[in-house]
């Protein structure tokens, strides 16, 4: 008895030792790079695996301000890009970053306020939510759109997170429609109007008040923070699969709240 639990505390400790060793190794080559140049003193750095697995050894899959990179250990050489699986033709960057990204995205929501999401309630009783961050030039953004009652008919919130294309510039479109749609009284018939293109200008105010302002530019920073490759970008609440990155079809979402 007392060899059998020594074995597991040896175990334990190994698991332990290596889990460590490995966390180790991912902030020194973090470190390695921002030491490597100043440009990166200040950018946002992941540094999410060591590439053995994909037979990469010594090499690290790195995420840099969103750009993904394949780099040294000592972070002075890199490659520019995602990892692929050639033989499945499968991403395996995006598969892993997928990982991350639900408790990134989870830790975003958290972050804003009722008052930064345009709403369209289910009807009757919820089963979940779908949050999607949303452009309003965006045709994917718009397609999926037309299919918004389809989810609230079956139990399903949408919320909407505000995510203009363009830079927050006055005058740029994007973050103009954004404005009006995030200022509105009716922010759900804003959006929808916007987006068929049916408002003929009715939301357009003179001057926006700053609090809507900050709805959009917290959902920029959100959707920048999670690593927005572009919209739509949909987050399920609940089931086994909860990032969709793009559009599908409300068909094939769905199921996912229900499985």
């Amino acid at each position: 008895m007392i060899k059998r639990n020594f074995l597991v505390l040896v175990v334990m400790a190994t698991f332990t030792n290596f889990a460590c060793a490995q966390q180790s190794d991912l902030e020194q080559v973090e470190n390695n790079l921002r030491n490597a140049n100043a440009q990166f003193g200040s950018a946002k750095i992941v540094v999410m695996r060591e590439l053995s697995d994909e037979k990469f050894p010594g090499l690290y899959e790195v995420n840099v301000d969103g750009q993904s990179l394949v780099v040294s250990k000592d972070g002075t050489r890199a490659i520019v890009g995602d990892v692929f699986d050639l033989q499945k033709m499968i991403n395996l960057t995006r598969i892993e970053k997928q990982k991350g990204q639900v408790v990134i995205v989870e830790q975003e929501i958290a972050k804003l306020d009722e008052n930064d999401f345009v709403i369209y309630p289910a009807k009757g009783k919820s089963i979940g939510q779908l949050y999607v961050f949303s452009d309003t030039t965006c045709g994917y953004c718009k397609k999926l759109h037309l299919e918004v009652q389809n989810y609230q008919n079956a139990g399903i919130d949408v919320k909407y997170i505000p995510y203009p294309r363009s830079e927050l510039v006055d005058g740029q479109l994007a973050f103009e429609n954004m404005k009006q749609v995030m200022c509105a009284k009716d922010k759900a018939a804003a959006m929808t109007k916007i987006k068929a293109g049916t408002d003929d200008g009715e939301f357009v105010q003179e001057s926006y008040a700053q609090e809507c302002v900050d709805s959009v530019m917290k959902g920029k920073v959100a959707g920048q923070n999670v690593g927005l490759e572009g919209t739509p970008f949909m987050y399920l609440s609940k089931g086994d699969i909860q990032i969709i990155p793009g559009y599908q079809p409300s068909e094939n979402i769905i199921p996912l709240f229900i499985k």
